[in-house]
Parts: structure tokens; sequence; C-alpha cells
């Protein structure tokens, strides 16, 4: 995934690029590699583990699986994404399955309109796609409309398995160059290492738990999931 940019243009060149994304308009094909059609284990695990409570946000949802899994079990789900074809996908799977999940198109560095509103957040391979100024920007959204004690849950690919995701997809696509190791002039993409994590939540939350994890990713024509090292970082708000 591309990082985002911070200005008005930019995130409207961003917004065609995730838009062609989900219209199967780019190298991926049809399904990009984060769209696995089912929600991320991980999530699933927190779910069992009683973690999750009250009103709940999903920013980034893509086309919706993990809010919609939620949904599924009876809580109260916002689904916001910056691509609206992302979010049309979303809406149209909430009423096929009749469930009752909202989805809007947002900037998830802003989320205006929300403010106070949520009791958990499910950050599934968002905040991994922000520079460190970006994520101090997106945790401070997440301050503003999240309640007091509200837990967030950030689910983001390590550098580790950035670095296998890039390698497989290079295998399979010809448009993806493979990693270059200790090059200045690799590919750059989604990775993060737990002290970005620690260091982006830093103002207004208690770092609870930065935990080693796997999140599944998908190539293109594939029908089962790659496992990739990942972190699964539990933050509370002050």
């Amino acid at each position: 995934m591309t990082e985002p940019a911070s200005h008005s243009g930019g995130m409207d060149a961003l917004t065609d690029v995730f838009d062609a994304v989900y219209r199967g308009e780019s190298p991926f094909g049809k399904r990009p590699p984060w769209d696995i059609g089912a929600p991320q284990p991980a999530y699933v695990a927190v779910e069992e583990a009683g973690l999750i409570c009250g009103t709940v946000l999903d920013p980034g949802c893509g086309t919706g699986e993990d809010a919609l899994y939620l949904a599924g079990k009876g809580y109260a789900v916002t689904g916001l994404d910056l691509s609206p074809t992302a979010i049309s996908i979303a809406r149209h799977k909430a009423e096929e399955r009749g469930l009752a999940a909202t989805f809007e198109v947002a900037n998830a560095l802003e989320l205006a309109g929300y403010d106070g509103c949520f009791d958990t957040v499910i950050d599934s391979g968002l905040a991994h796609t922000f520079d460190a100024d970006n994520l101090r920007t997106y945790a401070a959204a997440l301050h503003r409309v999240c309640r007091p004690g509200a837990l967030v849950h950030v689910l983001a690919i390590s550098n580790r398995g950035a670095e296998e995701m890039q390698t497989r997809l290079a295998e399979v696509i010809e448009q993806i160059p493979a990693p270059l190791p200790d090059s200045d002039s690799a590919p750059r993409g989604p990775k993060r290492c737990a002290d970005d994590l620690r260091i982006g939540f830093a103002d207004g939350w208690t770092v609870e738990s930065i935990t080693d994890t796997h999140m599944h990713g998908i190539l293109p024509s594939a029908s089962e999931p790659l496992d990739l090292h990942a972190w699964l970082g539990r933050f509370r708000r002050t």
C-alpha cells in the first residue's frame, strides 16, 4: 500500500489509486493482496477474548470483512475508507448478508463528524501505511473520536512480514520488484516496528500490549492466504 500524503491534493491522488485497485485496474488484478474475503484471524481472536465492546470503528475498512464480522456478532459498527469503490462494495456485502453495519467515505487522518462516538477501534493494515508524522496525526484523530477508556487495536504488518509479501508478489506479478536488501533504493511499502507504534500512540494513550501475531494476505489467483508476521497493538485512551 502506498503511504498516504498529508495534503488534500495528495489525498485526492491516493483516492484515485485505491479506487483503481478496488475496481481491479491495477497489477494486483481483481483482488488486492490485503482483501482476503474474510475477517483477519487476529480480530476473530480479539473478539473471542472479550476485547471488543460498545460502538466500533473500523477506519480503513476496505471492502468491510472485519466490520461485517463484528456486525454479525451484534456490535454497532462503522466502517470508513478513503475509497468510494471500497465503500460501495462493503455496502453491497452488508445488504446481501442482511447486516446493519454503516459504511462511509472518510479520511482517517481527519475523522470529521465522529467526535466522542466510539468505544473500540479495529485497525487492520491502515496504521502501518503512515509515516511517523501521519501516524501521530492519525492517533490524535482516533483520540478525538474515542470515548475515555476506549480501546484501539492495531494490526500492522512487520518489516519481516512486508518483505515476505513483497517477495511473494514479485514472484507472480512482473511489475512488482523484489526488495533489494540493505539498499536505499529498495521499494517502500507498508511496514512497521513495534517501537513505531509506541511512539505514534505516545500522546493520550496507554500502551497495554504490542504482541507478535500474523496478518493474512492473498496472492492473485491463490485460494489459500499467506501468514505474514505482524504486530497487534492494544492502546487505551486516557
